[in-house]
């Protein structure tokens, strides 16, 4: 035998057929219709696993909490209070009231746990500086969470919270936060 001949090796190739535009939007389509289906699967199990027995068995996810609207004293007292200059003054005897000072003298007091004042009483934060008259500064019934004062504190001025006028050293009642 001699040696083989070309024909013996020689291969039909097919030619390259490429996939249409049209063929290859339509699988992408596909593809992206997959990844969702996927996803949202992903999604529901995921909060599935996050549920007790007990949710479960109760029917379900347990409502969010709705998000408490803030109104806009309290949008600035989260802004004074987010400044490093404010300084925080707890009063004595206050049960949850905190005088909030920024650098300019701009006050708040912030309110929690304090008891609603009584009808037709209200709460009155006094301004009381060493030689002189208190000044009234806010006005409160206790279910506020903050109250702006009207007026700028200084240095060595204590702030009265109390349901009448304070007279006198030692205000019976009240609370009483001193400014450094």
């Amino acid at each position: 035998m001699g040696s083989p001949t070309a024909s013996m090796w020689a291969v039909d190739v097919p030619t390259a057929r490429r996939p249409s535009p049209l063929t290859l939007a339509v699988l992408g389509v596909l593809a992206g219709i997959a990844a969702m289906v996927l996803g949202a699967a992903a999604v529901i199990s995921a909060g599935d696993a996050s549920l007790t027995s007990s949710e479960r068995a109760a029917g379900g996810a347990t409502p969010v909490p709705a998000r408490p609207t803030l109104s806009g004293t309290e949008r600035r007292v989260l802004a004074l209070l987010a400044k490093p200059s404010t300084q925080r003054v707890v009063s004595r005897g206050s049960r949850g009231l905190v005088l909030a000072v920024g650098s300019g003298g701009r006050a708040a007091i912030l309110i929690r746990g304090l008891e609603r004042a009584a009808p037709g009483k209200p709460y009155k934060a006094w301004i009381v500086t060493p030689g002189a008259a208190p000044v009234r500064a806010a006005r409160f019934v206790g279910t506020e969470r903050a109250v702006f004062l009207s007026a700028r504190l200084h240095p060595k001025q204590r702030v009265i919270v109390s349901s009448d006028r304070p007279v006198g050293v030692r205000p019976a009642n009240r609370f009483v936060a001193v400014l450094g």
